[in-house]
Parts: structure tokens; sequence; C-alpha cells
């Protein structure tokens, strides 16, 4: 939640966003550090599992069931790839985590910003690697008022080993603003879902963010 205030009019804020919303479609590695728009670091796998019952909505029993049999089963196809004809026995101490996230903001109203935050299995021999499994997260990073993102899907490649995997979530930015003496109250791009005697809700159009993410 973002601070509560009673002003009439939201006006949006004068941040360049604009970086974040173009060359979506340009894959950006999970092993380098990331940029000034994106933010990548490794993990460690009990985050990776904390991760995946948080955007799953399992238990950590759950996850980490979950995980094991991705793990198993994305080792056994690398283990039938050319690349690996003259290896043997793939270990587990060649998997790292990674975490992504992006961040982009609501066309109509740039005061509103979601943050997606992919998390990635990534088996690595040298100049070898996979993508084993992810999972997707979103959270709501800037909004003015008493401000929300609530999200109302998400996907991902579903077919793994893979060295480029498409992650995405879509979702709604809300907010509530306190009146001030019976004012009318309005949001930029947004429209009225609910009101009260004091307070009225408002709801944005559907914003999807989706990113291409690569080893290499």
């Amino acid at each position: 939640m973002v601070g509560s205030t009673s002003l009439v009019n939201i006006v949006s804020a004068e941040e360049n966003f604009d970086k974040n919303m173009t060359n979506n479609e340009t894959p950006i590695n999970i092993m380098t550090e990331g940029n000034e728009n994106v933010e990548i670091k490794e993990i460690t796998r009990d985050q990776y599992i904390k991760n995946l019952a948080e955007n799953e909505g399992i238990t950590i029993e759950q996850a980490d069931k979950i995980a094991k049999e991705r793990t198993e089963k994305a080792l056994e196809e690398i283990n039938k790839m050319p690349e690996m004809k003259n290896k043997k026995n793939l270990k587990a101490n060649n998997i790292v985590w990674r975490q992504a996230s992006w961040k982009q903001a609501y066309s109509r109203n740039k005061s509103f910003v979601a943050e997606m935050d992919a998390s990635f299995e990534v088996w690595s021999s040298g100049s070898f690697r996979q993508i084993n499994s992810c999972t997707v997260g979103s959270s709501l990073a800037a909004g003015t008022h008493r401000a929300s993102w609530k999200k109302s899907n998400q996907w991902k490649t579903t077919k793994f080993p893979v060295t480029q995997a498409t992650v995405g979530v879509t979702g709604k930015f809300y907010t509530t603003v306190t009146s001030g003496g019976g004012v009318s109250m309005s949001v930029p791009g947004f429209s009225v879902s609910g009101s009260s005697s004091t307070s009225k809700t408002f709801v944005s159009d559907s914003m999807t963010i989706q990113r291409q993410w690569s080893v290499y």
C-alpha cells in the first residue's frame, strides 16, 4: 500500500518511464548483472522455492516437490542433447537460481507502476546453459493515494529446458481517494469502481507486462 492523501485530483508524475516500455521483445540475458531498467540477481534455492509457493498459491512443501520434479525432468532432457554426448552424470551443483525484476508504468497514468518478478532455475556448465524452470509474480512498485495492484493472470513458457523463456502477467491498479468535503474526485486513466460518503475507489484498465529472458 502506498500512502494516503486527501488531495482531490491526482496528477501524473513527470518521471520518464518510456525506456521501460520500449524494445520489450528483445531478450534479456539473466546471467548478467542487469541494467538501469532491469534488476537481476542470484538467489538461493530456498528463495526460489519461496517465490514458487507465493506465485502459485501453494505450500513450501508442495513447491519443493514440484521444483524437484521439474529439475529431474529437465536434466533428463538435457542429458539427451547433442552437446552432452561425451559428458556423464549431470550434477546438481551445476544449477544456479536467478531472479529478474522489470518495472512498467501504466500508459494512461505513469504515477502507477507494477513490477514483474521472474525467478529461474538454470543448469550451467562452462558455456552450455539451459533454463530448467521458472516462476513469475508481480506487485505494486509505485502509486498514489492508497494504491494496490491485483494480478488477474500470469503465464510462462511451458516446455523446458530452453535457452529462452517468455513470462508475463496481466493486472489492474486500484486506488482509494478520501474526499475533502464533497468535492468531486478523479484519477486520470481510472474509472470509479466503488464509493462511500468519505472516499472513492478507482480502477485502471488492464495492463500486461511481458518479457523474454535468455541465458546467452
